[in-house]
């Protein structure tokens, strides 16, 4: 009887301690899901920021190829001014 107890008592606490020990895990789990939802939320934003972002280089380096194509024409249009004003 005394041997069973003891076994008893023994099983017990072991069950007892996996029991906190499962417990604590599954808080752990929780913290780092919620850890995760919250990385990937971060992750969304910044890809559309950086969407956003691409979407204005692209906008400025269009608007920089448009002045260029100005500044050459104008470039242009003063050279053939001088050349005409140099043949008078």
């Amino acid at each position: 009887m005394k041997k069973s107890l003891q076994l008893f008592s023994v099983i017990f606490m072991a069950s007892f301690v996996i029991g906190c020990a499962n417990s604590q895990l599954q808080t752990d789990v929780d913290e780092l899901k919620a850890q995760m939802k919250a990385v990937s939320a971060e992750a969304s934003e910044a890809k559309q920021r950086s969407k956003s972002a691409e979407a204005t280089a692209k906008n400025a380096e269009q608007k920089a190829s448009q002045a260029e194509q100005n500044a050459a024409d104008a470039n242009s249009k003063l050279d053939r001014m001088f050349k005409k004003s140099m043949m008078k």
